[in-house]
């Protein structure tokens, strides 16, 4: 693979449709913000080749030959890769939508989604936000609107003010270092409140982290 200008994001790309993998690849290679990382059709292959290109964007679909795309999700995220996630899928039910953002997904969209659009989605998912297809959204506020606020989580479990910014920052899209700078505390400290979150609410993502944390009412779809 070509190196690319540092300000180019890589994107990595597993789908088995090889049509759709090439109509995807074609998307990226038109785009001068993006570059292609790779391409991969199965799982396993996208979790070999991941290691080695690096990316900062994957898009990922659900099912695949050997698995779903939330087994590369997972293998991903327990590496040091710092790249996000952004599903493309064809299923649209709320159990595949709830699966898929609590695996630490950080943005779900249909396979019919438009090019233009589809690029804007990828640009959006790099820079924190969390891109979602119309159904998608309507799930998550769905949940949001019928949880009492903070009502299931035990008195010992309840976040902090604190651990309430720093999560409204990273749902921003603010990294540790610039987290702590806008607190005005050590990007140690805030990876100690990080863990302090992950723990009292069960999860083990910042996405899955804010996610439950909305649910719960303990920020509100703006943060």
């Amino acid at each position: 693979m070509n190196a690319v200008p540092a300000s180019v994001h890589r994107v990595g790309i597993l789908e088995d449709d090889p049509d759709l993998r090439l109509y995807l690849e074609q998307i990226v290679g038109e785009s001068a913000e993006l570059a292609l990382a790779f391409s991969a059709g199965s799982v396993a292959e996208a979790v070999a080749r991941s290691a080695a290109a690096r990316p900062d964007l994957c898009l990922v679909d659900l099912q695949l030959p050997d698995g779903s795309g939330l087994d590369f999700i997972a293998a991903l995220k327990a590496t040091a890769s710092p790249a996000r996630c952004l599903i493309l899928t064809v299923l649209g039910d709320r159990e595949s939508v709830l699966a898929a953002l609590r695996s630490g997904a950080d943005g779900y969209l249909l396979k019919d989604t438009p090019p233009e659009p589809l690029r804007r989605a990828m640009l959006a998912t790099l820079v924190g936000e969390t891109p979602l297809s119309p159904r998608a959204a309507a799930y998550l506020l769905e949940i949001w609107r019928s949880t009492p606020a903070a009502a299931k989580l035990p008195s010992d479990a309840a976040l902090t003010a604190r651990e309430i910014e720093v999560l409204g920052l990273f749902s921003r899209g603010l990294s540790y270092r610039e987290a702590a700078a806008s607190l005005g505390i050590s990007a140690h400290t805030v990876g100690d409140h990080v863990k302090a979150i992950y723990r009292k609410l069960d999860v083990h993502s910042c996405t899955e982290a804010i996610f439950e944390a909305r649910q719960l009412g303990l920020m509100t779809p703006r943060n």
